[in-house]
């Protein structure tokens, strides 16, 4: 199929959904494009930090705090966050520099070795030397042990996965959040309306906090409370109303006896301790990291981002991009290597866009043992995601089981090339899995794919998992596949429908002109499907 033909399919999917997606989702989000220097020199003008004005050296070479300093005591006094005299310079040096708390820290050319993670402030730009669009001249290495190079402990200290969902009750010991209920939320509405006051949860305008509820009583076969979760920022404060950024994409009732239906919102405010760590907290806000080259065990942001610009790496991870919350963000001109998992965006990210993303699974060290995973996994409440210019590559070295890409939520658009040559037993090119989210199963999914593939996949297609609380399958997929082997000859294996409802496949090239559905025959009752 020609790419304009191939285009014209993709905006066609994305019309089945309530909302279009390229409408809402944002170029570099605003505020990230005046002032960034490319130069030494021009950084300084700026008011910008120069990691090697405060003792960086970067020229590869391991320095210990020890060749500089003879005790720890004495390290602190120049370099306030060091942890011990092992500690790398340049990268205690980095650390100075981003807690100088000016607007920006800058990287000139070189290979800068740290030991510890590079904590990022709000608000804080980190970029290396280089024009955006190069390749980076400026690499941060971790050879010890391997710890995610740029971290955000201090602006979000823990994973999001770790308050769901008991640890946001508020009678919890230790607990540093104030939850109260919420007036019902109708989706679409910019506003929310606590009906008991905060307290003593400080909540001012530009904070992002959780807009929480559960179905009653089950979601899937476990008998676990779902737990639903969406980061929003508050831009007014009337009394007990609250104005936020982004509109509640859901409906939530006071009650409900139906398990499909969310019920009980409420307002999840920080309160000024974080249960794991015990420091501040606020949700990373505004900040930009761009041309690097980073070796570590993964780009990642276990925690929330909002309005961050991610551009211009080259990365050798483990896991090259793991962000959750990532909302109104913007990731592109990436490319790397990973040996567990390439992208992983998770709770509630939306209203975001990843471009000109490359990345391939590298071989599997001697004595590795190979870990199941999922290239692209989109998934837990994310919508209004927009993956465009994708490369994966799996190749036949890779012996862990992977699926290409896996999509568990609603409103998300995907074009790509996948090349799947692994040879784990249970590899999978690509699927459409019903997350039994209540707040946004799986639909209103465009799928734009050029596979490369080898023969014997056990699956090859939309896979579903109803349950009976949740009985409906995905819904809303629009498929437009060019499937092929590696060496252009039709691939061995069939696309295969499980169950799925309203797929449309309008496009399916390759070994296939007929799809397989499960249960046999033709499409389920209530599946529409076009193909070419």
């Amino acid at each position: 199929m020609a790419s304009a033909d191939r285009r014209s399919v993709l905006a066609g999917g994305l019309a089945l959904g309530a909302l279009a997606l390229g409408a809402s989702l944002p170029p570099p989000p605003p505020g990230f494009v005046a002032s960034r220097p490319t130069t030494t020199a021009a950084a300084r003008a700026a008011g910008w930090a120069v990691v090697t004005d405060f003792g960086a050296v970067g020229d590869g070479v391991s320095r210990p705090l020890s060749t500089r300093f003879a005790t720890l005591d004495d390290a602190r006094r120049v370099y306030p966050a060091a942890t011990a005299l092992t500690d790398e310079l340049d990268g205690a040096a980095i650390q100075a520099a981003a807690d100088r708390g000016v607007p920006g820290v800058f990287y000139p050319a070189g290979t800068y070795r740290h030991s510890t993670a590079i904590v990022v402030h709000s608000g804080q730009h980190h970029l290396g030397a280089g024009a955006d669009g190069a390749v980076p001249t400026t690499r941060l290495v971790n050879p010890r042990s391997r710890a995610t190079n740029l971290d955000w402990a201090l602006a979000h200290s823990f994973r999001i996965g770790d308050i769901h969902p008991v640890a946001m009750q508020a009678d919890r010991a230790g607990v540093g959040w104030a939850v109260r209920t919420l007036a019902p939320i109708t989706a679409g509405t910019r506003t929310v309306r606590l009906t008991q006051p905060l307290g003593d949860a400080a909540l001012r305008v530009g904070d992002v906090v959780n807009v929480r509820c559960d179905n009653d009583p089950f979601v899937d076969f476990e008998g676990l409370t779902y737990d639903a979760e969406q980061w929003n920022r508050v831009v007014a404060i009337s009394g007990a109303t609250l104005t936020l950024e982004l509109p509640v994409p859901w409906t939530i009732v006071a009650a409900s006896s139906d398990p499909t239906v969310l019920a009980g919102p409420r307002l999840c405010v920080n309160a000024g301790v974080d249960y794991f760590l015990g420091i501040p907290w606020e949700i990373v806000q505004n900040v930009e990291v761009g041309r690097f080259a980073l070796d570590s065990a993964g780009f990642t942001a276990r925690n929330g981002v909002w309005r961050g610009w991610f551009h211009d790496l080259t990365l050798r991870c483990e896991n090259m991009i793991g962000i959750n919350a990532l909302v109104l963000s913007t990731i592109e001109r990436v490319s790397g290597t990973w040996s567990s998992r390439m992208i992983e965006l998770k709770h509630a990210g939306h209203s975001s866009i990843l471009r000109s993303i490359s990345g391939t699974a590298t071989a599997l060290a001697a004595g590795t043992v190979a870990t199941a995973s999922t290239a692209i996994d989109i998934g837990e409440q994310c919508y209004d995601i927009t993956l465009t210019d994708v490369t994966v590559s799996i190749p036949a070295t890779d012996t862990a089981d992977r699926r290409a890409l896996a999509v568990n939520c609603s409103n998300v658009s995907v074009q790509a090339h996948l090349t799947h040559l692994g040879t784990g037993a249970q590899q999978t090119v690509w699927a459409v899995a019903n997350s039994n989210a209540p707040a946004h199963p799986t639909s209103h999914v465009s799928l734009d794919l050029v596979v490369r593939a080898r023969g014997g996949l056990a699956r090859y297609g939309i896979l579903g998992y109803p349950t009976p609380q949740r009985p409906s399958d995905p819904v809303g997929v629009t498929l437009a596949l060019d499937q092929r082997a590696a060496s252009g000859a039709p691939a061995a294996s069939a696309f295969w429908v499980d169950t799925a409802r309203d797929v449309e496949v309008t496009s399916l090239t390759g070994d296939q002109t007929v799809a397989v559905w499960s249960p046999p025959g033709e499409a389920p009752v209530g599946c529409t499907s076009r193909r070419v």
